[in-house]
C-alpha cells in the first residue's frame, strides 16, 4: 500500500463532523416522521368525532339520515362530499350475536340505526420533501373513518301479576301472612287497589320523605333500607298525588295501620331498576312512565320483606269438595340484579322469583274415603321477559310500539310427600316419595304419587302499540292452559297403591274411590290455585307481561 493511502486511512481528523452530518439527516427523518405522524393521527382523531357526530345525528332522524349526517359533517369542518356511505339498519344489542352480524342494512319502521363512513385526506407536511413518493397525487394521506350509532329508546316494562277478579279471603290470608299481620280488607278494597295505578318515580320521591331518607337520586332511595309501612305509606301518597280513586287511598291508609307497629325493613332494588335515570335527583324530571297497580306494588313489597321465610296458613275457602286447605308457601330471591319493574333499552329483562307452594288439601268423599288429604307440590322457576325492540316513528310517538320476549316459568308439579329441609332448600329440587293420602288405621294405607312438568319453553314475542302503553294493558303468554288441566295431568300420572295393614282384609274398591275422590276434586281445585297464584303474580306456564313507559328520541353511539 503507497505510504500516502495508509497515511490517509489512518488519518482521524474530521471523522466527528461526517458522523455529524450523518446523524443529522437520520435525526431530521425522524423529526420529519414524527411531525407527519402526529398530523396524521391528529386529522384523524378529529376527523373520527365528526364521524361520530354525524352517525348520531343519522340515527336521531333516520328518514333524513343522509342530509342529516351530511349536515352534521359540515357543522364540524368537512365538506360533504366526505361522508362516502350512509346505510340505515336494524341494531339488535344480542351478545349472543358476533358484533359484525348486530347491524343489518334496511330501511322501514324496524330501522333504528345508522352506519357512517367518512373519507378525507390530510397533507404531508415535511415528508413529502424526503420521500416525493409518499401520498397521494397531490402528497396528501387518506383516512377513512366509520360509525354505527343506534337510537337511544327506551321502555318501561314488567312482569308479574294477573289480578283482575280478586278473592278477599285468599288475599287477607296471604298478604297478611306475608306482612306479618292480620288483614280484613273487603273485595271492594282489593279491587280500588288493582284499579289504582302508582307511578314509581313519584313513589320514590314520596318514599324519601316519608322514610327520612338522605337521598339525593332515585337510586338511592331504593337501595335504602325502609320499613314496610313506610311504603304503604308512600304508595298512599302517589296514588293521592295522582287522583287514585277514594276507595284505594282509604285501602292503603288501612294496610298502613295494619302494618304500622312492624319492623320489617326491606331495600326496593328487586323491585325496581330505573335504568339511566336512576341517577338522576329526586326534583328531576323524568321522560317517560314506570308505574305498578298498587295492589301489584304492595303484594311485590310484601313477598320481599318475607324474604326467603316459609309461610304456613290455613285458607278460609268455601269451595264445595273441599273440607279444608292449608298453604305452605316459600319465595326465593330473583336473579341476582334484576327486578319486576324496569326502565332500560333493549336487552334488558325483568324475572319473576322463584316460589314453591305446598297446598295439603282435604276433600270430601264418601264411605270408607269419605276424607281424603292430598298433598300438592308447585315449584316454579323464574319467569322473563325481555326488551327485543322498540319502534319509534319519525316525530310521532303515538306511532311507537314496543316488543317483548317473554318465556314462561318452567314449572313441576307433584302430588307427594316433601319434606320441610326439601321445602326450604332452594338449591337443590324435591324429588319426593309418594304420599298417604287415606288412613284407615288398623286395616289400610293408600299412597299416591304422581308428577308433571313443563319444560322446554321458548321466548314468545308480545307486542304493544302505544295505545296499549299507555292504559298499561296486561298480556298474558302461555305455553299451554296448564292450571286447567293440572289435576287430570296429574291423575293420569297418578300412582296410586294401598297397602294392608296388620290383619286387615281387602277392601274391595277402595283404590277406585280415592282415585275418584282426587279425579272429582279438579274443578274446587283450579278455582283456589288459580287464585292463590293470581294473588302472587305467578302463573303455570304462563307469564303476564306490560309496558307503562316509552321514550323515542335521541341516539348513542354503539362501534
Amino acid at each position: 500500500m503507497m505510504p500516502s493511502l495508509r497515511r490517509f486511512i489512518a488519518d482521524r481528523r474530521g471523522l466527528s463532523s461526517i458522523v455529524f452530518a450523518g446523524s443529522s439527516l437520520m435525526l431530521f427523518g425522524f423529526g420529519t416522521m414524527a411531525v407527519d405522524v402526529g398530523s396524521f393521527f391528529y386529522q384523524k382523531r378529529r376527523q373520527q368525532t365528526a364521524t361520530d357526530l354525524a352517525a348520531l345525528a343519522a340515527a336521531a332522524d333516520l328518514e333524513r339520515a343522509s342530509s342529516a349526517a351530511r349536515a352534521s359533517a359540515g357543522r364540524n369542518g368537512f365538506s360533504a362530499d366526505t361522508i362516502e356511505m350512509v346505510q340505515t339498519g336494524t341494531y339488535t344489542p344480542d351478545a349472543r350475536l358476533a358484533p359484525e352480524a348486530r347491524f343489518r342494512q334496511g330501511s322501514g319502521s324496524a330501522a333504528n340505526a345508522a352506519r357512517i363512513e367518512m373519507r378525507a385526506t390530510t397533507p404531508l407536511i415535511l415528508g413529502r420533501v424526503l420521500a416525493p413518493s409518499l401520498g397521494g397525487e397531490n402528497g396528501d394521506v387518506a383516512i377513512v373513518t366509520r360509525a354505527t350509532a343506534a337510537q337511544d329508546a327506551q321502555a318501561a316494562f314488567a312482569i308479574g301479576s294477573r289480578l283482575v277478579r280478586v278473592e278477599g279471603g285468599a288475599l287477607n290470608g296471604l298478604l297478611g301472612g306475608l306482612l306479618g299481620t292480620s288483614l280484613s280488607l273487603s273485595v271492594m278494597d282489593y279491587e280500588g287497589l288493582a284499579r289504582a295505578r302508582i307511578d314509581l318515580f313519584g313513589f320514590a320521591k314520596s318514599l324519601a320523605t316519608r322514610a327520612a331518607i338522605s337521598a339525593l337520586t332515585f337510586d338511592e332511595v331504593i337501595r335504602a333500607s325502609v320499613r314496610i309501612g313506610d311504603i304503604v305509606l308512600a304508595a298512599q301518597d302517589a296514588a293521592r298525588n295522582q287522583g287514585a280513586g277514594s276507595d284505594a287511598i282509604a285501602a292503603l291508609g288501612r294496610l298502613a295501620s295494619a302494618v304500622g307497629g312492624s319492623g320489617q325493613r326491606v331495600n326496593l332494588q328487586s323491585l325496581v331498576s330505573f335504568g339511566v335515570y336512576g341517577g338522576r335527583q329526586l326534583n328531576e324530571e323524568v321522560p317517560l312512565k314506570a308505574s305498578l297497580a298498587a295492589l301489584d306494588l304492595i303484594s311485590a313489597a310484601a313477598q320481599i320483606a318475607n324474604g326467603t321465610r316459609q309461610l304456613d296458613l290455613g285458607l278460609g275457602v268455601n269451595v264445595p269438595g273441599l273440607a279444608s286447605v292449608s298453604l305452605k308457601l316459600a319465595i326465593g330471591e330473583r336473579p341476582v340484579g334484576t327486578s319486576l319493574v324496569r326502565v332500560g333499552r333493549t336487552g334488558a329483562s325483568v324475572h319473576t322469583a322463584q316460589t314453591r307452594l305446598l297446598l295439603t288439601l282435604t276433600l270430601v268423599g264418601s264411605g270408607q274415603a269419605s276424607l281424603v288429604k292430598l298433598p300438592l307440590y308447585l315449584e316454579l322457576a323464574s319467569a322473563t321477559a325481555r326488551l327485543t325492540a322498540i319502534s319509534c316513528g319519525a316525530g310521532d310517538i303515538t306511532s311507537s310500539r314496543v316488543t317483548l320476549g317473554v318465556t314462561p316459568a318452567v314449572a313441576d308439579a307433584w302430588i307427594g310427600q316433601v319434606s320441610n329441609t326439601e321445602f326450604s332448600n332452594f338449591t337443590t329440587r324435591p324429588n319426593p316419595p309418594a304420599a298417604t293420602v287415606l288412613d284407615l288405621l288398623g286395616l289400610a294405607r293408600v299412597t299416591a304419587r304422581a308428577h308433571v312438568t313443563i319444560s322446554n319453553t321458548s321466548e314468545t314475542p308480545v307486542s304493544f302499540s302505544y295505545a296499549e302503553i299507555q292504559r298499561v294493558d296486561k298480556k298474558t303468554t302461555s305455553t299451554q292452559n296448564f292450571v286447567a288441566s293440572l289435576l287430570s295431568r296429574l291423575v293420569g300420572d297418578l300412582d296410586l297403591r294401598v297397602e294392608l295393614l296388620g290383619l286387615g282384609l281387602p277392601i274391595p274398591g277402595l283404590d277406585g274411590a280415592v282415585s275418584g275422590v282426587i279425579a272429582g276434586a279438579a274443578a274446587p281445585l283450579d278455582q283456589v290455585l288459580t287464585s292463590l297464584l293470581n294473588t302472587l303474580g305467578i302463573g303455570l306456564g304462563q307469564a303476564d307481561s306490560w309496558v307503562s313507559g316509552v321514550r323515542c328520541g335521541g341516539a348513542v353511539l354503539i362501534q
